[in-house]
């Protein structure tokens, strides 16, 4: 039977170590620092619509990135499938741009887009891709975009790692008789080539695996393991 003074010990080894779990989970969860951007490998940006118009914008809505993630190189773009000849692909950094509303009214506005228009009306089913190079915010724990899309059709968005062949995310979108502006979240790591941890983290993790070891250690009297106490009370 352990003594009183061994069971605090370990009680006060079980709060050191919930402290320190604590610490680490808030490292992991809570955005800390100044912005850390980092390139993206080569991604591609997939339309896949029956709707006129759709863009990506890669961008907040003021055009400033301070949605974690900015467009930063254009490495080529094109049709797949289902274009006429009119119809126009616009990617590009800072682009100005025309919000057409169904009311009749366009605003004009600045961003980092990815965007198809075939004509009002239009709903064939096209395929659309640009390459590009992006920039995100490895301090975030997320990041987001928004996608624009008509009022019909139906339009599924895409992001493929070029290097890796794997579909870091994909959204289909339903037009509902209106023109959407959606905000959606992905998590940061997906775009990153390999999970990056920060010093707070390594330090945080040095600091519980030193208290696992300590609260793991069993304490010594007299020169014995207490689980050689045990043993020698047990053979009386």
């Amino acid at each position: 039977m352990l003594s009183p003074a061994l069971k605090r010990k370990n009680v006060a080894s079980f709060v050191l170590l919930a402290l320190a779990s604590t610490c680490i989970w808030l490292t992991l969860t809570v955005k800390a620092g100044p912005e850390e951007w980092v390139a993206t490998s080569p991604m591609r940006v997939e339309m896949k619509s029956t709707a006129d118009w759709a863009r990506i914008m890669f961008d907040d809505a003021n055009g400033t990135n301070t949605n974690g993630l900015r467009l930063v190189s254009v490495l080529g773009y094109g049709w797949v499938m289902g274009n006429d000849e009119d119809d126009v692909i616009d990617v590009g950094v800072d682009l100005t741009w025309y919000d057409i509303l169904y009311e009749g009214e366009a605003v004009s506005k600045t961003g980092d887009i990815v965007a198809f228009f075939k004509g009002n009306n239009d709903f064939d089913y096209t395929e659309m891709y640009a390459d590009v190079v992006l920039e995100v915010d490895a301090a975030a724990q997320q990041v987001y975009i928004y996608l624009m899309i008509a009022g019909k059709g139906v339009t599924t968005f895409q992001l493929v790692n070029l290097k890796t062949g794997l579909t870091i995310w994909r959204e289909t979108v339903s037009g509902d008789g209106r023109t959407m502006h959606i905000k959606r979240y992905i998590p940061t790591q997906n775009f990153l080539r390999s999970p990056t941890v920060g010093s707070a983290t390594v330090v945080s993790m040095m600091v519980v695996s030193a208290l696992i070891l300590l609260g793991l250690n069993l304490p010594r009297v007299k020169g014995r393991t207490w689980k050689g106490v045990r043993e020698l009370r047990g053979a009386r």
